[in-house]
C-alpha cells in the first residue's frame, strides 16, 4: 500500500490525513501518482470530506521526487508517462479544491517539492528536513506549471535561484522567501498547526471555499492542458532523457554525473 490514509473528525465534517509510504525515499512513479491522484479524486466527491493532509511518517523523507530505481528499469520508449507523471499529478492537486495542507517533515526534492507548492498550506519542520526544485540538476526542463506555482508564493527575487539553481532549502530560508507558510520545532507542532488551520476552514462555507479557490486558481487551471504538451514536447528534446538517466545511474552508484 502506497499511502496510509486516517480519517480526523473536524467541527463541522471530516478530513483525512494521507500518509506517503512508497518506500525507503517514499519517491513517486508512475503508478503510485495515479493511486495519489485517485484518493484526492475519491475525497473530492465526499461530501462529508472538508479537507486533506498531506504527510509522512518517514523520518528522514517526506518525498524525494521521481523514483531512480523505476526510471533507470523502465524501457527508454516508455519513459515519458513515467517522467510526465508529475505534471498529471500536480494538475489534479491543483484541481482539488478542497482545502489541501502540506506537512514537511524530511526531504521534498523535485516531485516533493511540486507536491509541497500545490498545497495551500505549506508547512515545514524546521530540522534536518530540505525542500528544492532539483528539476534542472538533473537535466529536466521544469514545466511552466510548476513555475507558475512557484511565482504565486516564492518573493520574485528568489524566482532564478528556486528554478534555474534548483537550490535547496532548510526549513528557515523557504519560509522567508514565502516557499513555506510556517515552520515547527517538532512533529507535534506541526501537526497542530495542520490540525489547527484545517478545523477553521471547516468552518467555511464549502461550496464559496471551492468556487473561491477555483478562481483563485482559474489562470493556471486555464493552462494546464497546454503545460502538459508543452512539458511532454520539453521532455522529448534530444538528450534530456540521457541526462536524466545518466543522473539517476550516478545517484545510485554515488558519484557525480556527467550531464551534457
Amino acid at each position: 500500500m502506497n499511502y496510509k490514509r486516517e480519517t480526523i473528525e473536524l467541527s463541522k465534517g471530516k478530513g483525512e490525513i494521507i500518509y506517503f509510504q512508497t518506500n525507503d525515499q517514499n519517491s513517486l512513479t508512475g503508478s503510485n501518482m495515479k493511486e495519489l491522484s485517485a484518493i484526492l479524486s475519491e475525497l473530492k466527491a465526499n461530501p462529508e470530506i472538508k479537507g486533506a493532509i498531506l504527510a509522512s511518517s518517514n523520518e528522514k523523507f517526506f518525498c524525494n521526487g521521481l523514483d531512480a530505481e523505476n526510471l533507470l528499469n523502465t524501457p527508454k520508449d516508455k519513459l515519458l508517462p513515467e517522467v510526465g507523471g508529475i505534471v498529471e499529478l500536480f494538475g489534479d492537486l491543483i484541481l482539488f479544491d478542497k482545502p489541501l495542507i502540506a506537512e514537511v517533515t524530511g526531504y521534498a526534492m523535485g516531485g516533493g517539492a511540486v507536491i509541497t507548492v500545490a498545497s495551500d498550506y505549506k508547512y515545514m519542520i524546521d530540522s534536518k528536513a530540505r525542500i528544492g526544485f532539483t528539476e534542472v540538476n538533473v537535466g529536466l526542463p521544469l514545466p511552466g506549471s510548476f513555475i507558475d506555482r512557484i511565482k504565486m508564493c516564492v518573493f520574485a527575487r528568489h524566482w532564478a535561484e528556486v528554478c534555474l539553481e534548483g537550490k535547496i532549502f532548510k526549513a528557515g530560508e523557504a519560509k522567508e522567501i514565502g516557499l513555506i507558510d510556517e515552520i515547527a520545532s517538532t512533529k507535534e507542532e506541526l501537526r497542530k498547526l495542520s490540525l489547527k488551520k484545517l478545523d477553521a476552514l471547516s468552518k467555511i462555507p464549502s461550496s464559496a471555499f471551492r468556487a473561491t479557490k477555483n478562481m483563485l486558481n482559474s489562470d493556471l487551471i486555464a493552462k494546464l492542458e497546454k503545460y502538459k504538451k508543452d512539458t511532454n514536447d520539453a521532455f522529448s528534446q534530444p538528450g534530456v532523457i540521457d541526462n536524466l538517466l545518466e543522473a539517476m545511474s550516478a545517484l545510485k552508484e554515488k558519484r557525480r554525473p556527467n550531464l551534457n
